[in-house]
């Protein structure tokens, strides 16, 4: 006979966590963490926001110091890129790539690193532009209204 009753519905109602506090969890999940995983696999977790990774206080600065300071902003036609640019050589540099959904510019860091801009909407391929004025860069690009959308066929068996 098959031991249905044990399957399923815990009848003692035993709770292995109930002698637990928050801290000791904390703890017993970490250590089991590291017994499961390899080394290069627990640096990679470290890394985001995985479980509880403290950042110092230099990793913030070199985090600041290294993104670009862009404010985007969308109105009923068109998707605006706004970027404080100090120097005006700089412009000369630059090179402004855009996709359907994101833009890349080529030349803002100095570790010739693009920075790349997810952007909140689909966009025509043709029609944008940059502007240079007052220490800020600004990049108009015209939204697309058509939707790009295949139909599936349903099939019945």
């Amino acid at each position: 006979m098959w031991p249905w009753g044990f399957f399923g519905s815990n009848k003692t109602n035993f709770d292995p966590f109930q002698y637990l506090s928050e801290g000791e969890f904390q703890q017993m999940l970490d250590q089991w963490m590291k017994q499961a995983f390899p080394d290069f696999i627990q640096s990679m977790m470290n890394d985001g926001t995985t479980f509880h990774h403290k950042n110092t206080d230099e990793e913030n600065e070199n985090r600041e110091t290294s993104t670009v300071k862009e404010t985007l902003f969308e109105t009923h036609d068109d998707i605006f890129i706004r970027i404080p640019i100090q120097d005006e050589k700089q412009i000369d540099r630059l090179k402004i790539y855009y996709s359907l959904n994101k833009c890349v510019i080529d030349g803002l860091n100095e570790d010739s690193s693009p920075h790349t801009i997810i952007l909140p909407a689909t966009v025509k391929k043709k029609g944008a532009k940059a502007i240079y004025r007052d220490q800020i860069l600004e990049i108009r690009i015209p939204k697309s209204i058509e939707w790009q959308m295949s139909e599936i066929d349903v099939d019945k068996f």
